[in-house]
């Protein structure tokens, strides 16, 4: 049965001067909490030490913990082993994300003072918080040997427990805190979610009920309820639960996806999606939350292409409450693209560079599907902008060249990728198509020293494109010093790299013909053929002309013929030359 829990996390840390627990050291001139200890007379490093601690407190209360963290630091350049410094800078570099500084603190002030449960409570907190279990774990099972009557020991033990997997230990730990203590709010928090865990769905329900009746104006204990309704299959009692959350707060969002996802896993779509349309509705609600679940949605398969109309309807409306969000605009986007709506999709992503030209994830999406439509002169004019936004991205100079390049502008083409290196901010995976896209554009307008000089670069860039070492070979093939002996161990790699691209295998299959290797070559060519190459007018022509070099004249010629009934044939005068022959 999938697991639905929301984890409520119990804040373990107590208050100490008024935000922290209490902290008295060995030190003897401060106690925390709401009385203090003045510092010994006539001792100047004592007074000094003192004066400093209170100045710190005083930061600390007022917020300024860069000014409370040097003057803890002052005081305990002065004092060493003053663990009360140790423990509030503890605290607030755990308050301040300052996590590793702070499980230092921790330590020393533990190792000062090993008897203090506060010390040893926020050092085992840290402790759990990377993950040290067994330390956090005996840390905790020794101090409770010593202070068996602080229930923050006994929690933070339980906390050890769940985060190694040790639920059963766990729920022994909370079992022994109801007799010792009595029930309390913290223990049917845990209870509920370590039942959960195991199982124990009876037990969980019962937990988390006294949590609703004792708070039935909070929305997250009746979601809970309803979630464990849900995972046991009380269908209608977790609706109801759900509502009473809604209820309680309408723009409480684990509440109103709560509703709908049991609706939706029960396969009710049409309550789902009313209970989706409340969610989206609702002003409240983040809209980078609403993205969040919107794009989890979508990445089920074929859910947005059954549920199309569903799902326009919610992105109609999302745009109406959040018009200016950026971030559901893009997932509308893709949305758009894709269920094969591209004008829908280049409506929005224009909406989205609209709004801001810096939108580079817009840019690129924009501009990508101008291309995939061959609208290629708006795409000039959009990548021409594009570049203006931002002159040191890349990729915005790749989708230039394409743009000029499918309108039979090379040299332009060639200009702007050569721009692009030359000003623009790149990595490897643009270097690789830049330096290979150049040199087939200089290799079609016959400029092959250029073209090769830059296939040298690719290479050099990475040794490993197949994409450059095929076409590298190929045109060393077709150029008048035919350096077969570099085309065939170029090709031979690509090969190597890509075994399955019909491609690639026809270059090496026609380099084994221009040595003279027929039947060589007829192997490969038809491995070529397997794979693909049966829709290419080129490799059906390469392999007639093979045939026909073995002596198989008539099978040769039926391949000829079906290179030229090919959309993607570009010499069918000379194909028919060589069927008319003799």
């Amino acid at each position: 049965m999938e697991k639905k829990i929301t984890n409520i996390l119990v804040a373990l840390v107590c208050g100490c001067c008024g935000l922290y627990a209490d902290a008295q050291g060995n030190t003897g001139d401060i106690l925390c909490g709401d009385h203090y200890v003045a510092a010994p007379e006539n001792d100047p490093e004592s007074n000094e030490k003192y004066r400093l601690i209170m100045q710190a407190k005083q930061a600390s209360f007022e917020g300024d913990n860069d000014k409370a963290t040097d003057l803890y630091l002052k005081a305990l350049e002065i004092d060493p082993k003053c663990d009360a410094c140790h423990y509030e800078l503890a605290n607030i570099r755990m308050f301040t994300g300052k996590e590793r500084q702070a499980r230092q603190n921790a330590e020393a002030a533990y190792n000062l003072d090993a008897d203090n449960p506060w010390f040893a409570l926020l050092y085992g907190q840290l402790c759990f918080h990377f993950r040290e279990y067994d330390k956090a774990r005996n840390l905790f099972r020794q101090t409770l040997t010593r202070h068996g009557n602080k229930q923050e020991i006994w929690l933070g033990l339980a906390s050890a427990y769940e985060g190694q997997g040790l639920f059963r230990e766990a729920l022994n730990v909370l079992d022994s805190m109801i007799i010792r203590f009595g029930e309390n709010d913290d223990i049917s928090y845990r209870l509920f979610n370590i039942s959960m865990n195991v199982g124990e769905y009876d037990r969980a329900i019962e937990e988390v009920n006294k949590l609703v009746n004792n708070y039935p104006d909070d929305p997250r204990f009746a979601t809970l309820l309803a979630d464990a309704y849900f995972e046991t299959g009380r269908d209608s009692l977790a609706i109801e639960a759900y509502n009473r959350a809604i209820e309680a707060d309408e723009s409480f969002a684990p509440a109103l996806l709560g509703k709908a996802e049991s609706f939706r896993k029960k396969g009710s779509f049409v309550r789902y999606f009313k209970s989706l349309q409340q969610y989206a509705r609702n002003r409240n609600i983040a809209p980078e939350a609403k993205a969040e679940y919107i794009e989890l949605i979508l990445k089920i398969p074929s859910f947005a292409d059954y549920f199309k109309s569903n799902l326009d309807t919610i992105f109609a409306i999302l745009t109406i409450v959040h018009p200016v969000s950026t971030e559901l605009k893009f997932l509308q986007a893709r949305y758009f693209a894709s269920t094969q709506r591209p004008e829908q999709a280049i409506s929005v992503f224009s909406q989205l560079v609209g709004m801001d030209e810096t939108n580079k994830s817009a840019w690129i999406g924009l501009l990508s599907m101008e291309y995939s439509m061959k609208r290629f002169d708006i795409l000039a004019s959009s990548s021409e902008k594009a570049i203006s936004s931002d002159p040191e991205y890349a990729d915005f100079y790749m989708y230039s060249a394409l743009a000029q390049w499918s309108r039979n502008k090379v040299k332009p083409a060639i200009d702007i990728l050569e721009k692009g290196i030359a000003e623009a901010n790149y990595d490897s995976v643009f270097m690789d198509n830049a330096l290979s896209f150049l040199g087939d554009m200089y290799f079609s307008i016959r400029k092959s020293k250029k073209a090769f000089a830059y296939y040298d670069k690719a290479l050099l860039n990475n040794p490993e494109n197949a994409a450059v070492l095929n076409n590298y070979a190929y045109y060393l093939c077709l150029n008048k010093s035919k350096n077969l002996d570099k085309a065939y161990k170029m090709s031979k790699k690509a090969i190597e790299l890509e075994s399955s691209n019909s491609s690639f295998l026809d270059t090496f299959a026609y380099i084994l013909f221009l040595q003279g290797k027929y039947t060589e070559a007829k192997t490969m060519f038809r491995q070529a053929l397997a794979a693909g190459g049966d829709e290419s007018a080129v490799v059906l022509d390469h392999y007639a002309d093979t045939l026909d070099k073995l002596g198989e004249r008539t099978t040769a010629e039926i391949y000829w013929s079906q290179a030229l009934d090919k959309p993607d044939c570009v010499n069918p005068d000379m194909i028919k030359k060589k069927l008319n022959k003799n």
